[in-house]
């Protein structure tokens, strides 16, 4: 569970980096991975792409607005994060069955933090949790 909440916390600033700068039309999806962080490409405004940190690796789509898929995937503990245009999801609360969460980090710069807080998560409400 902490390490989950580390993984989001120090994640989700850097995704939040490259939703600003993702491609308006769908791509073939790449994930590459290393010791300064994760890129994912592939990103659209039409399609909920769905990360899982534990593969490091896209796990799949899902068309925006269609809630037939978003209950399939509110089932599956297989993702943390979900990504369409400037939208994010955890896999929390309504958008899932996992023990996510997200956070602002307003206590030190992204690049100094070691660890994630214990408590202080938000989870998801009306499915969809808004990041700008």
């Amino acid at each position: 569970m902490s390490t989950l909440r580390t993984l989001i916390s120090a994640i989700s600033a850097t995704v939040l980096l490259f939703v600003w700068g993702c491609n308006r039309e769908p791509v073939q999806e790449r994930v590459d991975s290393g010791a300064e962080g994760i890129v994912v490409e592939g990103l659209s405004d039409d399609r909920w792409t769905y990360f899982s940190f534990s593969e490091s690796k896209v796990v799949g789509t899902s068309e925006f607005g269609s809630g037939e898929e978003d209950a399939l995937w509110a089932g599956r503990d297989d993702w943390d994060i979900a990504i369409c245009g400037e939208f994010l999801r955890t896999n929390s609360g309504t958008s899932g069955i996992g023990n996510g969460g997200i956070q602002r980090n307003t206590i030190t710069d992204f690049y100094n933090l070691t660890e994630a807080p214990d408590d202080g998560y938000l989870e998801d409400v009306d499915d969809i949790v808004v990041a700008r």
